[in-house]
This record gives structure tokens, sequence and C-alpha cells, in this order.
């Protein structure tokens, strides 16, 4: 069968098959075929975190008893911090009761006329301290610690003479309270407290020796009662 084209001449192009038809299927295929790389590369990425994923992972896994460690570790060493904190605060103001007694005990005059029945140490701040200094007691003195005193006195003179000792001590001063008659016995009970002056360096602490006797321990805050006569 024979087909005749009875168009006229300028109409026959426009009834032919258009060219672009197959450069849009070429387009469409080409586009597929890149947005089917695009999927493949973004797999393959993903799979490549996924696999990195697992092995941080199992990377925390295993590291979580060291963490645990770690962490116990970080709090010991903070309260150590606060103890060793404390501890330094404390020995900071440590003040040595052996010394003091020994202190005072040497310097305690030779005369008799008193009798001691109580004594006591007490530590003494800096804020007391200057309390006392500006109603004239322990004026110039470095005052850090306190010794309680009761005592009975065969005269007024004897604890004039008993105080004036440590009065006239750089290293102590007095602050005299009281003192009052016992009747027609003659006697007198007074109440005073004699200050210890801070030394310029505190005693050196020396780390123990194997085979050596350990020094006495000092002797803690608190009341000595009892007949202390000086003869």
């Amino acid at each position: 069968m024979v087909e005749i084209n009875l168009l006229p001449q300028q109409y026959r192009k426009q009834s032919e098959p258009n060219a672009w038809i197959p450069a849009a299927i070429g387009v469409a295929v080409v586009t597929g075929l890149a947005l089917l790389a695009g999927e493949i590369a973004t797999g393959t990425r993903a799979g490549e975190l996924r696999k990195q994923l697992d092995a941080l992972n199992g990377e925390a896994t295993a590291l979580a008893p060291a963490n645990a460690e770690f962490t116990q570790l970080t709090q010991q060493k903070t309260q150590l911090e606060q103890v060793t904190s404390v501890a330094q605060q404390l020995r900071s103001g440590k003040t040595y009761w052996t010394n003091d007694l020994a202190a005072f005990t040497a310097q305690l005059p030779s005369g008799g006329g008193v009798a001691l029945q109580s004594m006591s140490i007490k530590a003494l701040d800096a804020n007391a301290l200057g309390s006392l200094q500006q109603t004239g007691v322990y004026t110039g003195k470095n005052v850090t610690r306190e010794i309680d005193l009761t005592g009975n006195a065969s005269s007024q003179q004897a604890v004039v003479n008993f105080l004036r000792t440590f009065e006239n001590n750089p290293n102590f001063g007095v602050n005299f309270r009281s003192l009052q008659s016992e009747g027609d016995t003659g006697r007198y009970t007074f109440n005073a407290s004699v200050g210890v002056v801070q030394a310029q360096t505190a005693p050196a602490q020396t780390p123990a020796v194997p085979g050596e006797t350990p020094a006495a321990p000092d002797a803690p805050t608190g009341t000595t009662e009892g007949d202390g006569r000086v003869n």
C-alpha cells in the first residue's frame, strides 16, 4: 500500500516525526542513572557511618569500667583534698600545751604563800585579744593562749608577788580578775589568767625514726584541779 501525502509542501515538516523525543528519553535515562548513583553512594556512606558508630559504641563499652574507676578516683581525690585542707587548718592552729605547762611551771616563784586550786588552758583569738588590749590587758603582747587560775594566798602581797613574776616575763602576760578575803582566816582567794605569748616559730615536727621512742603527745585542753601549792 502506498501512502501519498497530499498536504502542501509548507505543512509536510510538521507532520513528520520530531527529533526531540529520543533526546528527552536520553535525558531521562541519564537523570535516572545519576539518581541511582547518588542513592548507591549515600547508602555506601551510611553503611560506613554505621560501622564507625558501632566501633565507637564498642570502644565506649570497653572504656566504661575505666571511666567508672576514674570517676571514683576523682571523688576520692576531692575528699582527700578536703581532709587535707582541714588537717592543714588544724596544724596551723595547733597549740603545744605541754610546752606551755612546762614554761608556766618553770616560771613559778620559789617563795611560799600561794596554793593553786584549779588551772585550765584555752585558746585566745585575735578579736578577744584586741578587746582585752583595749582595756589595758596584755598590752603589746601577742597572747594566743590563756591559763586560767584560781587559788588561795596567805596575803595580798603573796598574790602580787606571784602574778608579778609572770607580768615581768616577756613570754607571759597577766589578766588579774578578782581577789577576795576568806573572812577571819587571813587568807585570800584569787582568780587570774596568765597569757602565753605566741612564739616566733612553732616547734618543728620531725618524722618518727624506726627504733626511736616517739615523743609524748600534746596534753589536751582541759581543767586540772588539785593542790598546786607553790613551795
